[in-house]
């Protein structure tokens, strides 16, 4: 049955669901097919059942819901609240399968389970399961589903009225819940044809209305003016009018992600804030200015448009060659390779630089990965070369030039300190590297000043060229009393005038991590997982620090040779097999790694190099009994150092 009008309030739904024993199986199917972990209480079954109830006289639960009770299932967690759901969520979903071929569609079972249990004393249980079935997205292979599985069902089985007229409901029994008027806002601009922009845009400022400071409702309106945008025709003027929208709307949402706290609530529940901070603001901007540019042909808009969003591009460009550099999404979020591909298509519209160019900090990090099969440019689409050593002398011998111009610029040291590393790692007999001394001697002038306040990656590099040569790494208990901090001058937060002390370099990380922290790096990369940007490997000098791209050429050829063999060698199988290594901790166990990185063997909690102790970061740790010997790998992150932990093979000395 479809409905002739989605805003027409009667449903049907009573006439269709005549029996209550099979409406209130119906919604027990329902919410365990779609919200595994939901249940209904007892007296909310008996309230769908109706009179008479066993407490009064009537018949017991088990008789009113024959035939269903044997794919019903009750359990008591807390006294007095008794669950009842469906024994399994496959029951489940054949349940609402039949249902649904013999006329009780999905629509009218959650319409009627709105109507009979979401009044004003609904259960904050039952509120959830509802946004939940309506409103929660998966996570498909390109990132979250357009909408719920639930929402995607109707719209496939039913139609689009159907959905909507669900998704309206909803919104006007739960009036403070933003989460309602956003979906119908979605479904309006995404799964109407055509869409429906006008509409879209009316519901995506409803929802804003409700939850009018978070960033992630705010978003919404955006997305409509850039779909918007995205299908227009080729009026310069008409394009100029709705980028200016969807600008103006992407800045509100990046302002409102930038107050927002991690786990933050609004009083009335109707919207929750990830810890993850919200992007989407700072790419929709990107997203707009590329589309703008490419859809204008005059010459004349074109440019006005690039002297008006030239700065806030290259601005957003830079945050995301950090952002990216520097973190990556944790294991239960995708993010897709297409944002990069946003970002520096974009950067080189406006300023006519390709991303690869870059020589700032994160750019020159990110240069040894390029030619990689796993680097961000080739996921992106993008015909990436590997930097010959060649190209990383050219870059050092400009940053050279650039210090020896500004020698008072902490920012330009910083970089020309980096190239040289960079350089040592790809050619680390290359003449044209600078001693470590002399490097040393500029990154102690710039630590005699404003010791506290630099920046992460200035601490980085103190470390790096700090760290000593004449001891390798010693695990040791943190109870061992012989490992305490040897006394300072008695001035807290000050260094000796000697900065090669092993204490020294125990503040520095202390420094290093509170850089972290009052940078920005800190609120955005809350919750992103914090990439390795270097490992402390067995040579001397600048080569005792491997980059991780080493390590990451080292996993691809191992398995480009594993599947030299087969017949269906696809990039996704390759990707697989690569992530899998990583993930299971296998890369730890390749003997061209073992081979090039500095191992400690132990199982405590502190690592310690004379007096520097650092806290054990746990990477990868299998839990096969056959594995015993503890491997672990001195690195760094912008945090600061961490170690990665894995279990090594038994040897049998039989």
């Amino acid at each position: 049955m479809e409905r002739g009008s989605p805003d027409t309030e009667s449903s049907g739904v009573d006439s269709e669901m005549s029996g209550e024993d099979t409406q209130l199986f119906c919604m027990l199917a329902l919410l365990k097919a779609y919200a595994p972990e939901s249940y209904l209480l007892m007296s909310e079954c008996q309230k769908i059942l109706g009179p008479p109830d066993p407490i009064h006289g009537g018949p017991p639960f088990e008789d009113r819901m024959e035939p269903f009770t044997i794919f019903i299932r009750k359990s008591s967690p807390n006294p007095g609240h008794e669950h009842v759901c469906m024994i399994d969520q496959v029951s489940a979903q054949c349940a609402v399968k039949v249902m649904a071929a013999i006329g009780i569609p999905r629509s009218a079972t959650v319409s009627k389970m709105m109507n009979s249990l979401c009044g004003a004393q609904a259960e904050p249980h039952v509120l959830q399961f509802i946004k939940d079935l309506l409103t929660k997205r998966e996570m498909g292979r390109k990132g979250k589903e357009n909408f719920s599985r639930l929402v995607e069902d109707i719209l496939e089985h039913e139609s689009f009225n159907e959905a909507l007229f669900v998704l309206k409901r909803a919104s006007t029994i739960f009036k403070e819940n933003a989460a309602f008027p956003q979906v119908v806002s979605r479904l309006y601009c995404i799964a109407k044809e055509p869409s429906d922009y006008v509409k879209a845009e009316e519901w995506a400022k409803k929802a804003i209305k409700r939850a009018p400071e978070i960033s992630y409702i705010a978003d919404t309106l955006g997305q409509v003016y850039k779909n918007r945008l995205l299908r227009m025709g080729k009026g310069p003027g008409e394009i100029m009018s709705m980028a200016d929208e969807a600008f103006r709307a992407f800045k509100d949402v990046e302002r409102k992600a930038d107050k927002e706290e991690p786990l933050q609530m609004d009083t009335e529940g109707t919207a929750s804030i990830a810890a993850t901070f919200n992007n989407r603001g700072l790419f929709g901007f990107l997203q707009v200015a590329k589309i703008a540019f490419e859809k204008l042909r005059d010459q004349q808009h074109k440019t006005s448009l690039i002297q008006n969003k030239k700065m806030e591009v290259e601005d957003k460009f830079e945050f995301f060659e950090w952002y990216l550099t520097y973190s990556k999404p944790d294991k239960t979020t995708f993010e897709p390779p297409y944002v990069w591909e946003v970002v520096a298509l974009c950067y080189k519209h406006y300023t006519t630089r390709t991303a690869a160019e870059s020589t700032s900090f994160p750019g020159l990090l990110d240069c040894l990965n390029h030619g990689l099969f796993r680097s961000r440019g080739k996921r992106a689409g993008f015909l990436e070369e590997e930097k010959s050593g060649f190209d990383l002398e050219e870059i050092q011998r400009e940053l050279k030039n650039d210090y020896e111009e500004n020698v008072d610029d902490v920012k330009v040291a910083e970089r020309y300190i980096l190239s040289n590393i960079i350089l040592s790692n790809r050619m680390p007999d290359s003449p044209q590297l600078t001693s470590v001394e002399e490097l040393q001697t500029i990154i102690r002038r710039f630590l005699d000043t404003e010791r506290r306040h630099r920046s992460p990656e200035f601490y980085l590099l103190v470390l790096l060229l700090l760290f000593p040569e004449e001891q390798p790494p010693v695990v040791q208990d943190e109870d061992d009393e012989e490992a305490e901090q040897p006394p300072t001058d008695g001035q807290p937060g000050q260094l000796p005038l000697d900065h090669g002390s092993d204490s020294d370099l125990q503040q520095y990380v202390t420094f290093m991590e509170e850089a972290y922290e009052r940078s920005s790096y800190a609120k955005y990369l809350r919750s992103r997982y914090l990439l390795p940007l270097f490992f402390l490997g067995k040579g001397s000098g600048l080569s005792k620090w491997i980059h991780k791209s080493q390590l990451d050429a080292i996993v691809e050829q191992t398995v480009d040779a594993e599947l030299a063999g087969e017949k269906c060698r696809t990039n996704s199988r390759k990707t697989h097999r690569i992530e899998n290594m990583w993930r299971n901790g296998d890369v730890w166990q390749l003997p061209e790694i073992q081979n090039i990185l500095l191992r400690v063997e132990d199982n405590k909690v502190l690592v310690c190099a004379g007096w520097w102790k650092v806290k054990v970061s746990t990477e990868v740790e299998p839990e096969d009994p056959t594995l015993s010997t503890r491997l672990i790998y001195l690195g760094f992150n912008i945090q600061g150092p961490v170690l990665v932990k894995v279990s090594a093979p038994r040897v049998n000395n039989d």
